[in-house]
């Protein structure tokens, strides 16, 4: 029976009433759960034994409930979506969101941190710490069954495995992110706290919990919002750091919007030639316009390729960290393989990002032309390697795979081509341009 509260006592704060009214299963909300100030709870039923142990049957139940929602990873992944949403459509016009926001999200997933310190612990972890207080300042008999009794699945729900502790991390880091920046129009939001996560952790430990979280591709770039599924937004996407970045210079960045998907990166300070070459006469048609037309997949089957076509496949295979696939048989007879080579033997810019895409597997004569052209030099790690590429050679030249130069010796588009050594001893190709 509840003891009624001594007269002139103090009011009890509506906040204990919220927490104990809190439905664990029905109508759940667990950012409103969030921001109750649970270390004053205690005070407020200081006193009142039947209260106390309400808040520890309540704390235990929406612990186990706290777990389940952030430690799932599609749960967890779903409840990032809904926020990302959330930040896309009200950040832009809500003066307070960046004051409001930290508060409901700090410590939802894991410790949200800032630089030389801690800002907020785990909510789990809060709850757990509640609980001990409660067990504590009870009767006599809470705090004996609390000694002689443990319930492990509540034990468990505030201890985590390595790879559930990481994308806990991974997502708090997100929801801290957003909640101290509003969007502006397409303008692209550096991710500071995932930044600062992946120095600690590592980008691939980082990549492969995003990858988790949003159902994507470890090399990503990492969907959040896609038309197709939110028709009011524009794409919304997290872009990992460029390969070999590190310290200051690795940054994850929310990008949002195919304009600026194709600018994204430029900001900071990197510049890549070959994708801001464009090609002539194309009016003012966008490249993703482009894309969405010929891709990486049709581009063999389209019987006329333009070079500017080329160019925006490989930007686009460049920012997914995609490799090319290998083109079909008898490629060398296909318009679209004519135009990517011409390209490869006269835009070193475009042989440039070509090789960061390059299909594996045969046929292997281009990219091994690829490679010869742009570093001058090429010694074949495989014997059947030179095969391939005088191969490639003889097409060009006679239009002959099998033809080869009596004295090892090709002038192809403005390029001298050696070859020398032997095939006992290896053979050994040199590239210079002539003319």
């Amino acid at each position: 029976m509840r003891r009624p509260r001594d007269i002139g006592g103090a009011l009890r704060p509506p906040t204990l009433a919220e927490f104990l009214q809190t439905d664990p299963m029905e109508r759940f909300d667990i950012q409103a759960l969030n921001t109750l100030r649970l270390p004053g709870l205690i005070e407020a039923a200081r006193g009142d034994p039947t209260l106390l142990a309400s808040i520890v049957r309540q704390t235990e139940v929406l612990i186990l409930r706290v777990k389940q929602e952030v430690d799932d990873s599609l749960s967890a992944g779903a409840f990032l979506r809904d926020q990302v949403l959330r930040w896309y459509i009200e950040s832009p016009g809500d003066t307070e969101w960046t004051t409001r926001t930290p508060e409901q999200w700090a410590g939802l997933f894991a410790e949200s941190r800032v630089s030389g310190g801690r800002l907020e612990p785990w909510l789990n972890v809060r709850l757990w710490s509640l609980r001990e207080q409660a067990s504590r300042a009870g009767p006599l008999g809470l705090r004996v069954k609390r000694g002689l009794t443990r319930d492990r699945r509540v034990e468990n729900s505030v201890s985590r495995t390595p790879s559930q502790q990481i994308r806990a991390e991974v997502a708090q880091a997100i929801l801290d992110d957003l909640a101290t920046h509003v969007r502006a129009g397409d303008s692209a939001v550096p991710l500071v706290r995932l930044s600062e996560l992946a120095v600690r952790r590592q980008v691939p430990t980082v990549n492969d919990a995003l990858a988790l979280l949003f159902s994507a591709p470890e090399s990503g770039p990492f969907v959040l919002l896609h038309p197709n599924r939110y028709p009011e937004c524009d794409e919304t996407l997290i872009r990992p750091p460029t390969a070999g970045a590190s310290g200051a210079a690795l940054a994850y960045s929310l990008v949002v919007g195919r304009a600026s998907r194709k600018n994204a990166g430029r900001g900071r300070g990197t510049s890549d030639p070959v994708l801001e070459l464009s090609e002539p006469g194309r009016g003012d048609r966008s490249a993703a316009d482009e894309v969405d037309e010929v891709d990486a997949t049709t581009i063999w089957e389209t019987d006329a390729v333009e070079p500017g076509t080329w160019r925006r496949v490989i930007k686009e295979r460049r920012r997914e960290r995609h490799r090319l696939d290998p083109p079909p048989k008898d490629c060398r007879g296909l318009p679209a393989y004519t135009v990517l080579r011409n390209l490869l033997l006269d835009d070193a810019d475009f042989r440039q990002a070509f090789l960061s895409v390059k299909w594996r597997g045969r046929p292997s004569g281009l990219p091994l032309l690829s490679s010869l052209l742009q570093k001058g030099t090429l010694a074949p790690e495989v014997v059947t390697d030179y095969e391939y590429l005088e191969a490639e050679l003889g097409d060009i030249v006679q239009g002959d795979p099998q033809w080869h130069p009596a004295d090892g010796r090709w002038t192809v588009r403005g390029w001298a081509i050696v070859r020398e050594g032997s095939h006992r001893e290896g053979y050994r190709f040199t590239a210079k341009p002539v003319g």
